[in-house]
């Protein structure tokens, strides 16, 4: 089951990524670093399902063709991934600093792979089941040594790279993608600690009572921490479009509960609206960024309140002195009654039976962001009082 879930499920997740990510692929150095690392992870972990692996094999000659192109693909991942650190930091500079220091490295790591697979494995004995079953042999080791040197270096940079870089991110979703690709390279990182660990303790293994050919161990752990790895990937990338997402849904739902004032007040002074109005289920069926739209409705309201002002007869004596003894969760509830009444009497040409209130000091705020939150509660005590 684990290994189905790693052959099929995460590929197409790591596919559906590259495919979500094409359009703005080539936008800026960093764009382009990620989208290859993303891709190069895909391409290598396709390689590893039995069809995929045969079709190799059978076009090249060689057994364990999948096992190479695989490990090269990964050394490419990691060097984009690397690339990628180093882009949004924008500090290159020279040694692992310097993409032609990091590209040559590669570059000589993947040539002696390559060599050591092609010229120097027993590819009569290796067979279709891959190098695991010989770990005991030193061109094997030698290889594996150089891929995962170079892997373990890779990411355990990118992972310090990342976590370094979190607090220079605003709080929220952004942050949190931050955190996942710190993550996802660390598990990369205690994946090549792992398997070290792993095939120290297999060099040598049983055989088969029947064939007497070697049987490769099966290893639940290394099948899990790269799946776990290519998952959190995954995830940190998502951070920013699902802030966007969010954010969208936070302005819908806004607009949302301000339409019920915002309406009746524009109703009362129409000459205050930014374009033309739309209604509260046609603002559902509207896409984009709708902060702007949010923070108009805002001003709309204020702009409404400051028209209705005009000829509302005074409050009673003291009153000022009333609205300041009213506890801050009841303001709202005072601001809303206000509007109430004022736009009663500009519909009626009458204050309310019980007088006009007197118009609170509503707290407002500082910034848009703030005005918008102080009145969404007053909306919503608006709504509350009685028709």
């Amino acid at each position: 089951m684990l290994r189905s879930v790693f052959e099929i499920l995460v590929p197409a997740l790591l596919w559906t990524a590259v495919a979500w990510r094409a359009p703005r692929a080539f936008r800026s150095p960093a764009t382009r670093a990620l989208w290859g690392t993303v891709a190069a992870m895909a391409l290598a972990l396709t390689t590893r399902p039995a069809p995929v692996a045969r079709l190799l094999e059978d076009g090249t000659g060689l057994p364990e063709v999948s096992v190479l192109i695989k490990h090269l693909l990964g050394i490419a991942a990691a060097t984009c991934l690397l690339d990628y650190v180093f882009a949004i930091h924008g500090k290159p500079g020279t040694g692992i600093r310097s993409a032609k220091v990091r590209h040559a490295a590669a570059a000589v790591a993947c040539g002696v792979m390559a060599v050591l697979s092609v010229f120097f494995f027993k590819h009569e004995q290796i067979g279709p089941d891959g190098i695991d079953a010989h770990y005991a042999d030193r061109p094997v080791q030698l290889y594996l040594t150089v891929y995962y040197l170079f892997f373990f270096a890779s990411t355990l940079l990118a992972s310090r790279l990342f976590w370094s870089n979190r607090l220079n991110v605003p709080r929220g979703l952004l942050r949190t993608g931050v955190r996942l690709m710190a993550a996802s390279t660390g598990t990369g990182a205690v994946y090549v600690l792992y398997r070290v660990y792993y095939i120290a303790a297999h060099t040598v293994v049983a055989h088969d009572p029947v064939t007497g050919k070697p049987v490769p161990p099966y290893d639940p752990v290394g099948e899990l921490l790269p799946a776990a790895a290519a998952i959190l990937l995954v995830l940190g990338l998502a951070m920013p479009p699902l802030r966007t997402v969010s954010r969208y849904v936070r302005d819908q739902h806004a607009m949302w509960r301000l339409h019920p004032l915002w309406a009746d007040l524009v109703a009362a002074a129409p000459q205050v609206v930014f374009g033309t109005p739309a209604g509260r289920v046609r603002n559902l069926f509207a896409l984009g960024d709708r902060s702007l739209d949010v923070a108009h409705r805002a001003f709309e309201i204020r702009d409404a309140a400051l028209a209705l002002r005009d000829g509302l007869p005074s409050s009673a004596p003291g009153a000022g002195a009333a609205v300041a003894a009213v506890a801050p969760g009841d303001r709202a509830r005072a601001e809303a009654a206000w509007f109430h009444a004022a736009l009663h009497h500009h519909t009626t040409g009458h204050p309310p039976a019980t007088g006009m209130p007197p118009e609170p000091t509503h707290p407002g705020g500082a910034t848009p962001q703030e005005e918008i939150t102080w009145l969404l509660k007053v909306a919503t005590a608006y709504r509350r009082l009685p028709t």
